[in-house]
């Protein structure tokens, strides 16, 4: 090293070597011990070929660009319960929540009134002022595949501004003979949900016949613990300790029936969902963080009691004309929820009187009730024209929606009660229509569109044209 004295540049080499030499001997040792530990040459044996098999499972690749095929053997590995639990295995599809059930689908981070739902190619009516439908009451028995439709087109429903999702159901070709299958689902609060399901398929009547049912407990218990400060890295305000619960039963059934009928195929179909559930979500606030009987400062008890069935029932019939190909459908689609929830609250240490002697008692109950029906009609004609595919035709929708949200609430300051307590939380004397909640949508919408693709070369393209009337007429008893 030029520059420093031959004495300085020893006595720091002296302590690198040893740092060096004390680095490698535990390294050193190992390997003398696997050395040691190694088996004599002699002694082995040897072994028939290893074959190790490994795939990756892709979505299915289709003729239409902008559709996205998501089959059984994409899903079965996950063991899906519910259409929910398989669309979380899709990129891009998000949820707004995941509690119990994966409600309200999103596509491409847009709100879900902006994803249209299908089944079967066919719109269904869904709750909530945007119309959602929760997918996840649909069980995964009874799907065959999941279809994303990325982009508008001509021949669909301008509705579905960030995309479509096409849920199709086993039909009478996708199976010959049944099963039965049971299990069931253990929880941490020690609860056991079972599921039993049942499919059949094969020749009947003259035709295809394909009967599906099932029956599956849903749950999800939480427990949930909060702090809260005065400001960041500030004092401990008051904790929270919450319990979450969530739990129902989920009932279907479907049916497919086709057969030939003249130069055509009829093709008939039902489904029917039925949604039983409890949210029961409870709550305890301490002041200061100090988590006995006379720091408690506020008990809150949250009952959400639910049940909601979706049910339709089709016709098609497909068959040659003028030649091309020519399809007739009628649908009858009905959506009916009951929401009746309770909110109770007990405020304590208002005064110098712990738990259990409250000051403000606080009831609220709000009743919600939807029925939904829609009817819906579509011809549709398909044929070549030179090189091009053409297809025309008009679809036309009737929905009426009758709605009615009541409410009830009770106020109570201890021990100035304007009228005597209630004996039991959540009785209520009286209950009124919500502003806007006793109403009746009756619409009417009629869609003619025309679509023409092709290829040229390596470049496939589409050109269309998709007119939509809509007839909407609201009537709001609230409003005088």
């Amino acid at each position: 090293m030029a520059g420093f004295p031959p004495e300085v540049f020893a006595m720091h080499a002296r302590p690198l070597a040893t740092a060096i030499a004390v680095a490698l001997a535990p390294g050193l040792l190992l390997i003398a011990a696997a050395a040691q530990a190694a088996p004599d040459p002699a002694d082995a044996r040897s072994l028939d070929s290893v074959e190790v098999k490994g795939q990756i499972f892709y979505r299915d690749r289709t003729d239409e660009p902008a559709t996205l095929v998501y089959d059984l053997e994409y899903f079965q590995r996950f063991e899906p319960l519910t259409v929910g639990d398989m669309l979380k295995r899709v990129p891009s599809v998000a949820f707004l929540s995941d509690v119990l059930e994966y409600d309200g689908v999103r596509l491409r981070g847009l709100d879900p009134g902006y994803t249209q739902i299908l089944i079967n190619g066919k719109r269904v009516p869904g709750g909530g002022f945007d119309r959602s439908f929760f997918v996840d009451r649909i069980p995964a028995e009874l799907v065959e595949r999941i279809e994303i439709i990325r982009s508008a087109s001509a021949d669909r429903s301008g509705d579905a501004v960030a995309g479509s999702l096409n849920i199709v159901l086993r039909d009478g070709y996708a199976l010959e003979g049944g099963y039965i299958r049971a299990g069931g689902l253990h929880y941490n609060d020690d609860e056991f949900e079972p599921s039993v399901s049942a499919v059949w398929g094969g020749e009947a009547l003259g035709g295809r016949l394909l009967l599906g049912a099932n029956a599956q407990g849903r749950r999800n218990p939480k427990q949930k613990y909060s702090q809260r400060f005065d400001e960041p890295n500030g004092e401990l305000d008051n904790t929270e300790v919450q319990t979450d619960v969530r739990s129902g039963e989920d009932y279907s059934f479907n049916a497919d029936y086709s057969t030939e009928v003249g130069e055509g195929r009829l093709a008939l179909n039902a489904y029917f969902v039925r949604t039983d559930r409890l949210q029961d979500e409870d709550s305890v606030e301490f002041v200061e963080g100090i988590e006995t009987p006379d720091n408690i400062d506020v008990v809150n008890i949250n009952d959400l009691d639910i049940r909601t069935d979706n049910w339709s029932i089709g016709s098609e019939y497909e068959f040659p004309m003028a030649g091309g190909e020519t399809r007739i459908r009628f649908g009858l689609a009905g959506f009916d929820d009951r929401q009746d929830e309770l909110e109770d609250e007990f405020e304590y240490l208002r005064d110098d009187l712990p738990f259990p002697d409250d000051d403000r008692f606080t009831g609220d109950r709000v009743v919600l009730d939807i029925e939904d029906r829609e009817f819906s009609a579509e011809l549709r004609h398909e044929r070549d024209v030179a090189d091009m595919k053409l297809k025309f035709g008009v679809d036309y929708t009737r929905k009426g929606r009758d709605t009615s949200i009541l409410s009830a609430r009770n106020r109570f300051n201890i021990p100035d009660a304007p009228a005597p307590r209630p004996t039991i939380p959540g009785d209520f004397n009286e209950f009124e229509a919500e502003p806007g909640g006793i109403n009746t949508i009756d619409e009417d919408r009629v869609e003619p569109f025309v679509k023409l693709n092709g290829e040229s070369g390596a470049l496939e393209w589409q050109v269309g044209l998709r007119y939509q009337y809509t007839d909407l007429d609201i009537f709001d008893a609230t409003v005088e």
